[in-house]
This record gives structure tokens, C-alpha cells and sequence, in this order.
């Protein structure tokens, strides 16, 4: 994956490529023309969607021009004789190609003879998944190794540890003149309620995964955000977090209650845990010099973990009884999970309402009401490009209480689509994440409700059915179609119901390997969710600190970025297993 796959001296020597200075998913396009007249090159990139075509900088002529390319998304090409910077579309062209799969590393050629265009690849491009094989046979042998020495060591060290204790005992009583046989047994002590390892499983798998996003993902597209619509690996894990917050939200509402311990205390202690979460995250916005108060950015991770908490856990408290209702027939007793918490249904469903209603009917200045997509390139006004336009009314809402210098100035859309300042961790999308973290509140209260493991998996299960058929529906079962698209930047209603959909299908899952059948301990992202919080905050801080991050040079190829984000991420799961080792874990 280094620079051997990019040695083709001939190749280079022919058109003057220097390979060895391509990026990741980077490709090098030569465009010749026949015609004697200076053309214009007009493209789209497929992740571009809605968008018209641009004119590129360079110009086709006779001598031919050379450029270089990304190569996540397909391609269209158009050769035209205007001038203007966009272009809705073909027509009236003088050539085009549409959906051109460039590869990395890879050598093209569009050419123009004849008034027609032609796209021939002149170097084959590299089997850029060939990184992720490597890893993925590195850990499964890291895998089977540990699996190994555990075995033997529990079958062999352990074994003849024991034995060699209880001979010693033996004789030690025997010398006494005390028989075995009528010693009295000692008293049993009550055992411990076990903890229910899956929920920091899947807590562990979230925060394991973040930190592999954040330190880069290997440079892979698909393993990062989307850049507007559409569901990526990245995009699971900050909407996991917050369900399995919500799931752990029953229980310790329970105990307190059960404990006689006052309302007034408990939601001091709920408002206590969202003002820590919210300055811890103002804090964490500093980081890399981001100290100007003219611009600090108020919103962020857990600013929403913080908002989300205070009225999910709020609202639980305020609505639920000291003891649970006991219901005496078949279908109460089926649907007590649901039951309970009808009243906090209404709350919640009713906040999403209010979200839908500020979404689709709130004027904002200079662009369409109801309009939910990136602005920019993807809404021109006259020719030009309408930034502020992005996200609608939840870019307005946002501008309107914080200002456009005090939220996020680099989202996901402004390169693909040249849009505006955008929050992802928004005011108006915290109203959904609210009702995400409510879902897993219901995903809790099956705990509480229902004893059986069949009982439990079935009803998330169901959930899980449930939820992913209503997101699809709602986003048309497509990435920019139907009524409310997957959108992380917006957190659509659809995208709440989609990532929700896998959170009780995860959960199911491992609470089925880990707590039902014990074929899997969690280890060792079970000890990473039980410190979750201090890993996230400890991966943050060091993000460019050594050993969790580092350069060899020129590093352009997904070998290289994947080997470094996986070194950062393994450290932290050590960190997390040593910290549990130890016995400390931390909590906000």
C-alpha cells in the first residue's frame, strides 16, 4: 500500500504525473481537445447532490491539461464553449461523460475528438481495501492469540495453583485431627445482583468506534460522516451514546425512589450531572487554540449530552411513580413497559411536533420555508450560491440565539457544496436527540418490566422492527429522497428512527452473547464503556500527542492512516482495561 503500487515509470515519464504526490483517493484526469478553440471543463461530484455543474479553473485546449481528482464519488464531465461559473445542466454542450468511477491512483484520460468524448483509463488505480484486509487478519490472529494463552493459562497455571492449595489444606487439617467430612460449612453470602455486562458492551463498541473515527478511520470515506444526507459508520455512534444513556435512565431513577430519596434531591443531582457535562464540553471546544471568545463555539458533544439528560431524566422524574403499577392481565402485563411510560409518550412525542412544526413552517430570510438541504452550490439564487441557506430552519435557529460566530464554522457540507456556518450539535436538533434518548429509556424500562431474557430480546427485537420501518418510510427507503432524509447535521426524525433501530438490535445482540449465553465476556470494550467518559474526554486531549498519533513523512495511502488510527484506538482500549484492572473508573 505504500509507494510501491505507485511505481510506473513509463507512465510518468509519458504524461509527466508525479504519482508519488497523490493523496488518498486521489487520481490524476488529463483532458485533451482536437478542437483549436479554448474550451471550458464543467464538473459534478456524485456526493454533490442537487448541485449544477462548475466550471474548473482549467481550461481544455489542444495542448491538453492535467488535474488532479477525488476519487470517493462518480463523476460527470462536460466540455463546453460557455463561460459562466454553473451549468444546470448538458444540454447545448459540446460533449459529456456522466458517472466516471475514478480509482485511486489511478491515471485518466478524457479526450475530445471528433465533438465527442471519450474516458479511457490509462493506469489502473490500487486495491485500496487491501489496508483493511491486513488489519482485520492482524487483530483476528491478536484475537485467537489471547484466546489461547487464557485457555491455557486457566487450564494449566490455574488448575495446578489450586490443586496445590487444597493438598496443603488438607493436610494442614489433617495434622489437626479435624475430618473434612463433618466440618462445618461455612455461611453463604447473599450474591451481588450481576451487573448487566451487554449495556457496557454496546456502551464500550460506541466509544471504541468514535475514537477510531476521530483519529481518522483509516482515511476511508464511508467510515467517516456523511456529507449532508445519508448514513455512515461515523454517523452510528454519537446517537448510540445518547440511547444508551436514555437506557440506564430507569434504572437509577428506581433506585433512588426505592431508597425514599426526595424528587428535589434527585433532579438536584440530575442538574448537577448536566451543568458538569455542559462545561466539560465548553472546555473540550478549546482544544487546538480555539480560545477566541469573539467566536467560541457554545455547542458540541456533550453540551447535547447534557441537554438531552436534563429533560429525558427530568421528565422520567417528574412522571414516574415511587412504585410501579402492577398489572394484572395478559396484555397489561405484555405491554407494562409501555404502559408506564404513556405519560412521558406524551411529553416527548409532543416535542417532537414542536420540531416539525419549526422545521417546515419557519420563515427564513432569503430561502425556500421548509427547506432542509446543504444551501450553498445545491440552491443557487441568481447565479450564486446561498450559504446561509443551510439546514433551514435549524441553521436560523441556531444564527438567531447564538449568533453565526459562536457555532461550528467547518461542517461536513462546506466543501462539496460551499455552504455556510452550521452546528450538527444544534438547538433545534437537540429537540430529536431528546426523543432518541427517550427510546432508549424504553429500551430500559423493558428491563425493569420484563424478567425473562426471551421476554426482553423479543420486545427489542420488535422495537427494532418497528423503528427501522418507520425510518425508512420516512426517508423513502433512499439517501436524499422521501419525506425527511437521513441526516446526522439536522438529526432527522428518520435518521433518530433508523440509528435507534440498530441500537436495540445491538443491544439484543449482545445481551444474547454476553448475559444470556456467556460465549463473549464484552472484553475488551466492556472495560472501555465502563470508563467511557474519561476515554472520551482522554482521546480528545491527546488527538495530536504522541503515542496516540504520529507521522512518517509523506504518508498518503490508507495502509499507513490505518495502521496509525488503529494504534491510537488500541491504546485507548488498553488504557480502559488497565484502568479496570485497577478498579477505577471515572464518572461526570
Amino acid at each position: 500500500m505504500g509507494s510501491a503500487f505507485l511505481e510506473d515509470p513509463g507512465v510518468e515519464e509519458f504524461l509527466g504525473f508525479d504519482l508519488a504526490a497523490l493523496g488518498v483517493d486521489e487520481a490524476f484526469l488529463r483532458v485533451t481537445s482536437d478542437d483549436g478553440r479554448t474550451l471550458s471543463l464543467y464538473t459534478l461530484n456524485g456526493d454533490c447532490y442537487g448541485c449544477p455543474l462548475q466550471r474548473r479553473g482549467e481550461n481544455v485546449t489542444q495542448e491538453g491539461t492535467n488535474m488532479t481528482l477525488h476519487t470517493a464519488h462518480p463523476w460527470t464531465f462536460v466540455i463546453s464553449d460557455a463561460t459562466s461559473d454553473y451549468l444546470p445542466d448538458a444540454t447545448g454542450s459540446i460533449c459529456a461523460v456522466s458517472s466516471a468511477n475514478l480509482g485511486e491512483f489511478g491515471v485518466y484520460e478524457l479526450a475530445l475528438e471528433n465533438s465527442q468524448c471519450s474516458f479511457t483509463t490509462l493506469k489502473d488505480p490500487v486495491f485500496e481495501y487491501g489496508a483493511m484486509v491486513i488489519a482485520l487478519a492482524v487483530y483476528v490472529g491478536l484475537a485467537l492469540l489471547c484466546a489461547i494463552a487464557t485457555h491455557i493459562y486457566k487450564k494449566g497455571v490455574q488448575s495446578l495453583f489450586k490443586s496445590g492449595v487444597t493438598e496443603a489444606t488438607s493436610q494442614v487439617v489433617l495434622q489437626m485431627g479435624e475430618s473434612t467430612e463433618n466440618a462445618a460449612p461455612s455461611p453463604a453470602k447473599p450474591a451481588a445482583k450481576p451487573r448487566l455486562k451487554s449495556l457496557d458492551t454496546v456502551r464500550g463498541i460506541s466509544i471504541v468506534v468514535m475514537i477510531f473515527v476521530n483519529y481518522g478511520a483509516g482515511r476511508y470515506w464511508f467510515l467517516e460522516h456523511a456529507t449532508w444526507n445519508g448514513l455512515q459508520v461515523a454517523d452510528l455512534v454519537f446517537p448510540w451514546f445518547l440511547w444508551i444513556m436514555g437506557v440506564c435512565i430507569p434504572m437509577g431513577l428506581r433506585s433512588a425512589l426505592r431508597r425514599n430519596t426526595p424528587k428535589k434531591k434527585i433532579f438536584f443531582r440530575i442538574v448537577k450531572r448536566s451543568l458538569k457535562l455542559f462545561l466539560l464540553g465548553i472546555i473540550l471546544n478549546s482544544l487546538g487554540g480555539w480560545v477566541y471568545l469573539d467566536r467560541y463555539r457554545i455547542p458540541g458533544v456533550l453540551q447535547r449530552f447534557a441537554i438531552c439528560y436534563l429533560v429525558t431524566a427530568g421528565v422520567a422524574l417528574v412522571l414516574s411513580p415511587k412504585e410501579p403499577p402492577q398489572y394484572q392481565s395478559n396484555v397489561g402485563i405484555a405491554l407494562s413497559d409501555i404502559l408506564q411510560l404513556l405519560p412521558q409518550w406524551v411529553v416527548h412525542i409532543s416535542i417532537v411536533i414542536a420540531h416539525t412544526l419549526i422545521t417546515f413552517l419557519l420563515p427564513v430570510p432569503g430561502c425556500p420555508t421548509g427547506y432542509i438541504g446543504p444551501g450553498g452550490v445545491a440552491l443557487l439564487q441568481d447565479e450564486e450560491p446561498s450559504p446561509h441557506c443551510i439546514g433551514g430552519a435549524a441553521g436560523e435557529v441556531d444564527r438567531w440565539l447564538l449568533s453565526a460566530s459562536h457555532i461550528y464554522q467547518n461542517p461536513t457540507a462546506k466543501g462539496v457544496y460551499s455552504a455556510g456556518a452550521f452546528d450538527p450539535e444544534g438547538v433545534l436538533g437537540s429537540m430529536t436527540s431528546i426523543f432518541q434518548v427517550f427510546l432508549g429509556v424504553q429500551a430500559g424500562m423493558v428491563l425493569q418490566a420484563h424478567k425473562s431474557h426471551t421476554g426482553r430480546m423479543v420486545r427489542w427485537l420488535l422495537w427494532s422492527a418497528a423503528l427501522g420501518a418507520i425510518g425508512a418510510g420516512l426517508c423513502g427507503a433512499s439517501m436524499n429522497d422521501g419525506v425527511l432524509p437521513l441526516n446526522k447535521n439536522l438529526w432527522s426524525l428518520s435518521f433518530v428512527m433508523v440509528t435507534s433501530c440498530f441500537a436495540f438490535f445491538l443491544l439484543a445482540f449482545c445481551y444474547l452473547l454476553v448475559d444470556v449465553w456467556g460465549v463473549w465476556s464484552g472484553s475488551p470494550v466492556y472495560q472501555a464503556g465502563m470508563n467511557s467518559i474519561f476515554l472520551y474526554v482522554g482521546h480528545n486531549v491527546a488527538y495530536n500527542l504522541f503515542p496516540w498519533h504520529y507521522s512518517i513523512g509523506h504518508m498518503n495511502t490508507h495502509l499507513e492512516f490505518l495502521a496509525e488510527t488503529l494504534w491510537g484506538t488500541t491504546l485507548w482500549v488498553l488504557i480502559g482495561l488497565y484502568l479496570h484492572h485497577k478498579g477505577k473508573f471515572y464518572t461526570v
